[in-house]
């Protein structure tokens, strides 16, 4: 019962919020249940024993091969413990942000919260389903109604293309449950099944677009860059440090297990296309004059060389995508916490009009970068293993010495778009420090080093060690691996 609590627990504390709105202690509500699910997590993940796990088992709608099973393997609980370690960042982000009814907006990330925590747990493909898309009802409203300009648009847009992706994988699941011969929609069934060859060619394409969007990797990720720009901190937070992981886990419990050989003949083609859309994102994160959107599209960036990764279908590749998918969130949630704290200060994240930073806030400067050395992955920093693995994944697929070169590419265009933002935002003239605010510049504060200095800590010490996340995973992908045919 153990997952059944730590959905329900940020389910009944984002209720709590939504309906008696405690505005005055509406973060303080939301911090204590989402640490509570976080020490719930790490206690899971120091007492696993290895292999998959289920703690219920129960029939819901068993004529539709519906059932409430849940558990996870080291896959998931990875991504459990990703959920968990974020959504206290997540929360803690808005202390600082200026916030209409703070319960409300707390509320509805507690709610996104536990729908990710019933994702990342279901081991039914319809339940899985059922939480992927109430993902996008929190989020929705959160985008709606706080978002910045021509929200409007923009929320129906990221709507429209995830709700169309999710329709492509409701007819790919209950084709699959079709053919299974009890109807049944367990995972433990579905990859039990050995599908022709000619219809996994096919229904790859049913399985894996709405990952595909989710990610997104070119050429579906047309509502990502304008959605992050214009969602509140929080909300682009949530989107890329967490939500684009349920595409990558995804991937994992649909696509490799159930279409192993549709994967395989569309793999090359799904590593060059996100291998591309990495390059492409780079060169346009380069090209930007405002820091939020050169966050956004260096996240894409970083997201098309997870995909590539993982499709390069050895214990390399999928190990480091998994790893990576780690290190982006910590990464994710520390630069889009460094673009909220230069808007504060300098009201604006046009990189026009502000720099010098560094004279007036000389430990932001520093903050910023040793985040920013995440981004590069410099040596003995998470994204340099993750990468590394990666790197050496697509070196050992067939005829992959041009993959991993192109590949390197995308490391050596973020360090050029990071390092440019940096000198931007922190150096130049002093008389662009905070050009366009009333105040004096601030230098970082308390509340500054309790978000970013953890984030940076957790950088250095599984830069350094990697072997906690790396044990977690590497015995389950190994199965996975070796199930396939």
């Amino acid at each position: 019962m153990i997952l059944l609590a730590l959905i329900a627990v940020p389910f009944i504390a984002g209720l709590l919020l939504l309906i008696a709105r405690p505005d005055a202690q509406a973060r303080a509500i939301a911090m204590v249940a989402t640490l509570t699910c976080t020490v719930v997590v790490l206690a899971q993940c120091w007492q696993y024993p290895g292999g998959e796990l289920v703690f219920l088992d129960r029939d819901w709608v068993p004529d539709w091969g519906l059932r409430l099973k849940l558990g996870y393997d080291g896959i998931g609980l990875l991504m459990l413990l990703l959920t968990a370690v974020a959504f206290p960042f997540i929360i803690g982000a808005g202390v600082l942000e200026e916030q209409e009814r703070p319960a409300t907006v707390n509320g509805l990330l507690l709610l996104t919260q536990s729908f990710l925590f019933g994702v990342f747990s279901s081991q039914n493909a319809f339940l899985f389903y059922i939480f992927y898309e109430l993902t996008l009802v929190p989020l929705f409203f959160y985008l709606l109604f706080w978002g910045g300009e021509n929200r409007r648009a923009v929320t129906m847009r990221f709507f429209i293309y995830t709700l169309l992706g999710g329709l492509a994988l409701l007819f790919g699941i209950a084709y699959c449950v079709v053919q299974e011969p009890t109807h049944s929609a367990d995972f433990t069934a579905l990859h039990a099944l050995r599908l022709p060859y000619g219809t996994q060619i096919w229904l790859f394409w049913a399985l894996f677009l709405a990952f595909a969007v989710k990610l997104p990797i070119f050429p579906f990720h047309s509502w990502q860059p304008d959605t992050y720009t214009v969602a509140p901190l929080q909300g682009t937070m949530t989107l890329g440090g967490v939500l684009l992981k349920m595409g990558l886990f995804g991937i994992l419990r649909f696509v490799f297990p159930i279409v192993p050989l549709g994967t395989e003949y569309w793999r090359e083609l799904i590593v060059w296309l996100s291998i591309i859309g990495a390059l492409y994102a780079g060169w346009i994160a380069f090209r930007q004059t405002d820091l939020k959107r050169l966050v956004a599209y260096s996240s894409l960036s970083h997201v098309g060389l997870l995909c590539a990764g993982l499709f390069a279908r050895n214990v390399y590749g999928v190990t480091g995508s998994l790893y990576q998918a780690f290190a982006h969130a910590v990464l994710v949630l520390g630069m889009l916490y460094i673009v909220g704290a230069v808007r504060r200060r300098a009201g604006s994240t046009d990189l026009s009009r502000i720099g010098g930073l560094k004279l007036a806030a000389p430990r932001l400067a520093a903050l910023f970068f040793l985040v920013m050395i995440n981004a590069v992955a410099l040596p003995l920093t998470q994204s340099f293993v993750g990468e590394w693995l990666m790197f050496n994944g697509l070196w050992q697929m067939e005829n992959g010495a041009w993959p991993t070169v192109a590949a390197v590419a995308t490391i050596i265009l973020g360090a050029v778009y990071m390092l440019y933002a940096y000198q931007r935002v922190m150096l130049g003239p002093e008389t662009r420090v905070a050009a366009g605010a009333a105040t004096p510049v601030a230098d970082a504060g308390r509340t500054d080093h309790l978000f970013l200095v953890p984030l940076i800590a957790i950088t250095l010490v599984l830069g350094f060690y990697p072997s906690p996340v790396i044990g977690l995973v590497q015995d389950t992908v190994r199965d996975l691996l070796s199930s396939l045919p």
